[in-house]
């Protein structure tokens, strides 16, 4: 959540405030509040920033995967727990940064139509929010059964399945070679047999030694198995890790923030997010009310721990974005952006971001940083008015690229079509592939691109333009290269 929002942060400025009697250019600094942990992707550097909060990182210690690491090994998306103090101007000091992948394997099933891979018996979702590292393209089209890839995720148990803040590709998987994870709740233990289901995932842990199993292992046990040989569906652990000895322990009084996935929903009492049992009775409600809340919206809740409830102060409905958009920028004003001839939104709980230097360690930027011709690289979505409100801005290196993903608004076969309010011109050289990725021909494409009054299809246009001051998309190939269209998310 941005400092705007973040009671914690309004409090302790009343109180700054109330305590010398106004503001003083020679006040003392802001000064700590309670211990506080913060759950969720990294979105930023310059410091590192998590759920908004833009935390000094310089004397933290920084585990990865249960290992001592280096904090310049740390990267956009990786879903971390933050522990450390919030300050009166809602910046922190973080004590310790943790991350854990969800998962470590081989590819074993690409569903472009759902935009799904399958890691480790992991349904993992792919969208806008994924960052991609060790790729070229930064979707679906990237990855093949057989990878070998690290998932940083947010589980989503309502719907049987994680969502991807991370994927990292890290080459094609060798068994007897590469390590393989997998992370999640034991079931269909067999002691004698040393057999369990972890997440799903059938795991031999026969010769994991006594004394190096979890103690008590048991049904319901939250564990880590890691191996090297995985074949026909099973992983043989060569590690079985106890994870629940892993949860942080928070005291009654100290604040919270989580970022997840609603699960176990009885009430707006009572839900977990992200495995945390929340109690909103009294919450805010931003983006929403609380009759938007229930099993499988992402959110993310603020407040303190009482008797290992987070008592939420607000709660953030996190909209979800479908529209995405990178190209030059034309026009800026005190909020808006104007790319390819239409203007975007841009508010507090906008992030911007300056991949220029690093692209996997951007640093935090302003409106004000940007400039006519900048690359931008937005996602957004559309409010109940129509207009395009943006989620993240990120500044990027200048490419000719430009790419355009939104529902379909109108078509006119073969030569125009409409996204989000963008105009794509299309003809016989464009490439058109349906929603499988298979190529097809551009009346089987057209044909089957759905515009309103029917539930519009999601289109993903790449093409370049005539000029910066363009407003339609070349998505031919006769001036480029480049020119394709495909329904789906990809």
């Amino acid at each position: 959540m941005r400092t705007a929002t973040k009671l914690i942060s309004i409090a302790a400025a009343a109180l700054a405030v109330a305590s010398c009697g106004g503001s003083d250019d020679s006040a003392s600094p802001p000064q700590p509040l309670n211990t506080s942990t913060v759950v969720g992707a990294i979105t930023g550097f310059g410091s590192v920033i998590v759920n908004g909060v833009k935390f000094d990182d310089s004397a933290a210690a920084v585990s990865i995967d249960g290992a001592v690491a280096s904090r310049d090994r740390l990267r956009i998306g990786m879903v971390v727990q933050v522990r450390g103090r919030i300050l009166g101007d809602g910046t922190g000091v973080a004590e310790s940064i943790r991350y854990d992948d969800c998962a470590e394997g081989p590819i074993t099933a690409v569903n472009r139509v759902r935009n799904t891979l399958t890691v480790m018996g992991q349904t993992v979702q792919v969208d806008d929010d994924t960052e991609f590292d060790g790729v070229t393209l930064r979707d679906m089209n990237s990855f093949a059964i057989g990878d070998l890839v690290e998932v940083s995720c947010l589980q989503d148990p309502a719907n049987n399945r994680v969502q991807a803040r991370r994927i990292e590709y890290k080459g094609a998987f060798a068994n007897g070679v590469s390590e393989a994870e997998v992370k999640g709740t034991v079931a269909n233990l067999n002691l004698a047999a040393g057999t369990c289901t972890v997440g799903g995932m059938a795991v031999n842990f026969g010769g994991v030694a006594a004394g190096d199993r979890p103690a008590g292992l048991a049904n319901g046990m939250n564990v880590e198995a890691a191996g090297r040989s995985f074949a026909n569906g099973t992983l043989t652990a060569e590690r079985l890790r106890d994870r629940d000895r892993d949860r942080l322990q928070m005291a009654n009084g100290d604040g919270v923030e989580v970022e997840g996935y609603v699960s176990d929903f009885v009430s707006i009492s009572s839900f977990k997010l992200n495995g945390q049992l929340v109690d909103a009775s009294s919450a805010t409600i931003r983006n929403g009310t609380a009759a938007d809340i229930r099993n499988g919206v992402k959110a993310e809740a603020e407040g303190t721990m009482a008797n290992g409830v987070l008592v939420a102060k607000v709660v953030v409905i996190k909209l979800q974005t479908n529209v995405r958009v990178e190209a030059g920028m034309q026009a800026k004003a005190a909020d808006t952006i104007t790319l390819l001839g239409k203007a975007i939104r841009v508010n507090a709980e906008t992030r911007l971001t300056d991949r220029l230097a690093s692209h996997h360690r951007p640093t935090a930027i302003t409106l004000a940083a940007l400039s006519v011709g900048d690359r931008l690289e937005v996602m957004a979505y559309r409010d109940v008015d129509g207009n395009l409100l943006a989620t993240k801005v990120d500044r990027t290196a200048a490419d000719p690229l430009v790419v355009v993903k939104g529902p379909a608004d109108a078509k006119k076969p073969i030569t125009d079509l409409t996204l989000a309010g963008f105009a794509i011109g299309t003809g016989a050289t464009t490439r058109y592939r349906d929603a499988s990725g298979s190529l097809v021909d551009a009346v089987i494409f057209y044909n089957a691109v759905l515009v309103p009054p029917a539930v519009p299809s999601i289109v993903h246009a790449r093409g370049v333009v005539a000029s910066l001051a363009s407003t339609i998309v070349d998505a031919t190939r006769t001036s480029s290269t480049t020119g394709e269209l495909e329904i789906g998310e990809h």
